[in-house]
């Protein structure tokens, strides 16, 4: 599959794997019964519609990826009902979708239901996502593959799989920079998956609460693992969409301001964030660069926030990087 005229660079080829999630309307049947939160927790019937949302953290990267002009490949785990009516959309972009398909579990998704008092209930349904780490990497990419690629970016949610995504992908190409994200799971780290993690990956980005889990973990269990690592360069915490820390070998705290704004804490700016960050490494640029990617990249998310449809081009992104500025602390 080639990426359409203008929506991909073949140059710069950045493997996904992570979360993709799909969208579906469909109607309850009317025996579906749902616990409510009350405290009676009596169960209501209800035959309204039911959406699937074409959502996740990988997707979301890929999406952005492809925004700024990389030729992402996303590799994620569905099941047998994996909608298919949106790969057309996702070519066009030019993002190369590689699902492993679980043949007797629906796709993991997010439920949004409402209830006979037109009340939005949510429901996440993991599925298939639990032998996510027994899959191979190399099922789905070729050797040659490995070797074209820029960067990979590994975050599936599940520490297991992202484990032994992270060592297969070492042991197939020890040049490639890697790029993690817990997704929220940090807490799941041992020393010795935290140690074999950290050991194989270039950088690491996550938010301010998971950085807070990961000094705490530090420091218990491995308080000198960013010095002695020979691959882990950065630790990224996305604080708001205008402050970034950075953690180095070089420098202990770098502050990145970016464009004033509300704090949210919708995941789709925090991916944006990360793709500007994993673009950025994928091309070799600097830290404070690939930072100020991202932060400009989340800020076009956003902005576009009522329709959670953001296209901006790389010159618009370059440009409003130039505004993110940075002071760098000195250890």
């Amino acid at each position: 599959m080639l990426p359409s005229e203008g929506c991909g660079l073949l140059e710069n080829r950045i493997l996904v794997v992570g979360k993709v999630y799909y969208h579906l309307n469909f109607l309850i049947s009317d025996n579906f019964v749902l616990i409510t939160s009350e405290e009676e927790k009596e169960p209501t019937t209800s035959a309204s519609d039911v959406k699937r949302v074409l959502n996740g953290m990988g997707a979301n990267i890929a999406y952005g990826l492809a925004i700024l002009g990389s030729y992402p490949i996303i590799v994620s785990q569905v099941g047998y009902d994996f909608n298919w009516f949106h790969r057309p959309h996702l070519e066009r972009l030019g993002i190369d979708v590689r699902p492993f398909i679980h043949p007797e579990k629906e796709t993991a998704c997010l439920y949004e239901i409402k209830d006979d008092q037109n009340r939005n209930l949510q429901i996440f349904q993991e599925n298939s996502y639990h032998f996510f780490a027994e899959r191979d990497i190399e099922d789905q990419l070729e050797p040659n593959e490995f070797q074209a690629l820029n960067a990979v970016f590994i975050g599936t949610g599940k520490v297991e799989a992202d484990a032994k995504f992270i060592s297969r992908v070492f042991d197939l190409n020890k040049r490639l920079p890697v790029i993690y994200s817990p997704d929220t799971n940090i807490q799941e780290l041992t020393k010795w998956r935290l140690t074999q993690i950290f050991d194989k990956i270039s950088v690491l980005i996550c938010t301010e609460d998971e950085l807070k889990l990961i000094e705490e973990r530090m420091k218990q269990k491995c308080p000198d693992i960013l010095v002695n690592s020979q691959r882990l360069k950065y630790i990224i915490s996305l604080v708001d969409r205008s402050r970034i820390i950075i953690f180095s070998k070089e420098f202990k705290v770098k502050v990145s301001e970016g464009p004033a704004g509300e704090v949210l804490s919708h995941d789709f700016w925090y991916d944006a964030f990360r793709a500007g960050v994993i673009y950025g490494v994928s091309l070799k640029k600097p830290i404070e660069e690939a930072a100020k990617l991202g932060s400009a990249l989340a800020s076009y998310a956003v902005e576009t926030r009522e329709n959670q449809q953001y296209s901006p081009s790389l010159e618009q992104v370059s440009l409003r990087a130039f505004e993110v500025k940075t002071t760098r602390k000195e250890n």
